[in-house]
């Protein structure tokens, strides 16, 4: 799971402590649930997860439009779609090998 810490969601003090109460709250009863049900929850730093390759770890040089749904990696031709690259990438940085 990221380790999300929105700080540009919240234009007012009131409603920044708000948003970081919530996800304080939400990240606390995912990790309960899966104390609860025998499962390890990994919080991972989100910075740069859709730029990385999952397979040999470069990085690209530009960023990536939203509206690219295919991630290309121009160092070991590896193509995957966006989302996948980045949810493996995630797994690696937790310290997990995708399968």
């Amino acid at each position: 799971m990221e380790d999300f810490k929105p700080k540009f969601l919240a234009k007012s003090a009131m409603a920044r402590k708000a948003a970081d109460a919530a996800i304080g709250a939400t990240k606390k009863a995912l990790v309960e649930m899966a104390r609860k049900h025998g499962r390890i929850v990994h919080l991972v730093h989100p910075a740069h997860t859709t730029m990385d390759c999952a397979q040999c770890g470069a990085r690209t040089k530009h960023r990536l439009p939203l509206s690219e749904r295919t991630y290309a990696c121009t160092a070991c031709g590896a193509v995957s779609p966006r989302d996948k690259n980045s949810a493996r990438v995630m797994l690696v940085r937790a310290g997990l090998q995708p399968g």
